[in-house]
């Protein structure tokens, strides 16, 4: 006669924590947002910031400040300051950034992110204004820490330009084309100070893969000078 074989449950309770551990570096996103839900100790196992590094963070408010200060989220690489962006790769046009971070909120964020080490990438940064009111040293341990930086004043440029043309269609096209092109005036205008100790930072080490600089003070006046020496 064949032998029956009787399957018995364990409850996650009993395992040891290393076991819970390594399980739960195995899951998914939306996995272990659903495991730290199930009981509290996996709760207290979930919440460790390791698990939560794919997270983005997104902060339009004051409020949502304290969101960057949630034991879970200490490790995270990644905020976005923008508004309705689609599907947070780039910033929405009709979205932008909000109003609390477009006009103030720079500041503030950078006090909390520079608790944070981790953080490699701020979506919509280069739209924010204030930047030039910010300490010198607060900035650099701020913006060098990250991979990818837009140190960019002035207007974005658009991917195309469509053909001049009288009909009024056309006319109410380009309207539009200019008023999108206001809502992606970029904001990160540093001073001269905070741009002097920032590059002599990425030169001695630096996180950064891309960096783009344009509508800075420092390169208008290394461009006056060069015109001055070839007239010398």
């Amino acid at each position: 006669m064949g032998q029956s074989h009787s399957q018995s449950q364990t409850h996650i309770s009993v395992l040891p924590n290393e076991v819970v551990v390594s399980i739960l570096q195995h899951l998914p996103p939306q996995e272990i947002k659903s495991a730290v839900l199930v009981c509290k100790s996996l709760r207290e196992m979930g919440e460790k910031p390791r698990f939560w590094t794919w997270a983005v963070v997104t902060v339009n408010t004051k409020d949502d400040l304290q969101k960057l200060k949630r034991p879970r989220l200490q490790m995270v690489q990644e905020i976005d300051v923008t508004q309705g962006s689609h599907g947070g790769t780039h910033l929405n046009r009709r979205g932008g950034v909000s109003t609390w971070m477009k006009e103030e909120g720079l500041a503030d964020l950078f006090q909390v992110i520079c608790e944070i080490p981790t953080v490699r990438r701020i979506r919509g940064l280069e739209f924010c204004k204030g930047i030039q009111g910010i300490e010198p040293d607060l900035v650099v341990s701020v913006l060098n820490s990250l991979e990818e930086l837009k140190l960019c004043y002035g207007f974005a440029e658009e991917d195309g330009e469509e053909d001049e043309e009288e009909d009024d269609e056309e006319d109410e096209e380009e309207d539009e084309e200019k008023e999108q092109e206001m809502e992606q005036e970029m904001q990160m205008k540093l001073s001269t100070e905070q741009l002097e100790l920032l590059f002599t930072a990425v030169a001695e080490k630096t996180n950064l893969k891309f960096l783009q600089v344009s509508g800075q003070d420092m390169l208008k006046d290394m461009d006056d000078t060069d015109e001055m020496d070839e007239m010398d």
